[in-house]
């Protein structure tokens, strides 16, 4: 008994909140579908937290890898070809892997959530929600 009674508030409750999740409106039509979009929406930001942000966090590290060992290699081997200099770049690389992994991890885990949240709820399973478009204009 307790239990039925408990239900029967919970969906009331349900029924009253459910309508206010969806963006205001002057016609009833755009309430229901704006409302009947919610668990799209919200399918949508999991998926876009769950593969978003690992690939992020893979195109970050490559991408701070890549920067790192040019810059590194550009101001520890400037007087033997920098950057262009094969050695050299091996060399660097050893010490600016571990660093681009770290730092790259740590972005992709922000920009990640970021579109996920951003992109996911508006435009659910989108490219942009899981971090699949341009990272240059972060």
């Amino acid at each position: 008994m307790k239990i039925s009674k408990f239900m029967f508030i919970f969906s009331l409750v349900l029924c009253q909140v459910t309508p206010s999740f969806a963006e205001s409106s002057s016609e009833p039509m755009d309430m229901i579908g704006n409302t009947a979009a919610i668990p799209t929406r919200v399918s949508g930001v999991a998926a876009g937290m769950l593969l978003g942000c690992p690939i992020a966090a893979l195109r970050y590290s490559l991408k701070n890898y890549v920067n790192y060992t040019e810059v590194s290699a550009d101001k520890v081997g400037s007087k033997i070809g920098g950057k262009d200099n094969g050695p050299t770049c091996a060399v660097v690389s050893l010490a600016t892997l571990p660093a681009g992994v770290v730092v790259g991890s740590l972005q992709g885990v922000y920009y990640g959530t970021k579109n996920a949240f951003t992109h996911g709820f508006n435009e659910p399973f989108n490219a942009d929600s899981f971090t699949l478009g341009s990272l240059d204009e972060k």
